[in-house]
């Protein structure tokens, strides 16, 4: 059986209302819907410029005298502008300019639910672009992670120092040493990427999982690296997948020669 999942390609456009003439009357849109920034792409938001009697307004003389119409993304608290941009005209006599965004633009723009404003120039003033019934100037602005996932920083992965480690002068006939990374809590997460960067390491890495932060770890994992036998050894960084449902992570180490630079997980 198969099924079709419909998915659209259109142009979001914002009915906006500019003060315009000396008409009496007093046209203001009841409500503006919240407009969206994805991250991880390219954005176009389209505005259309009415007047107070719903009429588009002509504004090819902004462009005419090299003037422009701004936008502004402003945080939550209102007291920062997380982007501002001109707003480049599409059909500038009936009053639809668009704001074109790279996600260059708002990679740096942390994903949270902000503000917008618009500010048109009449004249020798630059005046506010109204978004609803209340003369508001300021309408909703999400930006979000919704077409590609946000970025996670890696976190560093301590080794407790009060075990037991191979010495410094150990060789192929020294007794292998166990030790235990810090403990990982993966927050539920499906997924774990780890990585670990080992120095002429030679013996047994076991990544293990357990439901509980103390106990009952249960091995998931098991890898072999170097050979005492023959001299050869484990040097660089070597990552890993773990796929489950594992609460808890930690990296079991059995080695009698090297040592581990560093544990990431992400």
């Amino acid at each position: 059986m198969s099924y079709t999942t419909s998915v659209y390609t259109y142009t979001v456009r914002q009915e906006v209302v500019v003060l315009s003439g000396t008409s009496p009357r007093k046209y203001m849109p009841v409500y503006a819907k919240p407009l969206t920034l994805n991250k991880g792409v390219d954005n176009q938001l389209q505005f259309q410029f009415l007047n107070q009697e719903q009429k588009p307004v002509d504004l090819s003389a902004i462009a005419t005298a090299n003037q422009s119409i701004s936008f502004r993304a402003i945080d939550s608290d209102g007291t920062g502008i997380l982007l501002k941009k001109a707003l480049t005209p599409v059909l500038d006599v009936n009053g639809i300019f668009v704001l074109n965004t790279t996600a260059a633009e708002i990679e740096n723009i942390n994903a949270q639910k902000c503000y917008y404003s618009l500010e048109w120039p009449s004249g020798n003033l630059n005046l506010p672009v109204f978004v609803d019934s209340q003369a508001g100037a300021r309408g909703d602005l999400n930006v979000v992670n919704s077409v590609l996932p946000s970025f996670v920083a890696s976190q560093t992965v301590t080794i407790p120092s009060d075990q037991t480690f191979p010495a410094n002068t150990a060789n192929a006939n020294s007794e292998a040493v166990t030790y235990y990374s810090s403990i990982i809590n993966t927050q539920d997460s499906p997924v774990l990427t780890t990585s670990v960067d080992y120095a002429n390491y030679v013996g047994n890495v076991t990544l293990q999982g357990s439901t509980l932060v103390d106990n009952d770890f249960y091995d998931i994992n098991s890898y072999r690296y170097g050979n005492a036998a023959n001299g050869a050894s484990e040097s660089g960084t070597i990552g890993y997948t773990i796929n489950g449902y594992h609460p808890f992570i930690k990296i079991k180490f059995e080695s009698n020669v090297g040592n581990i630079v560093t544990v990431l997980a992400r």
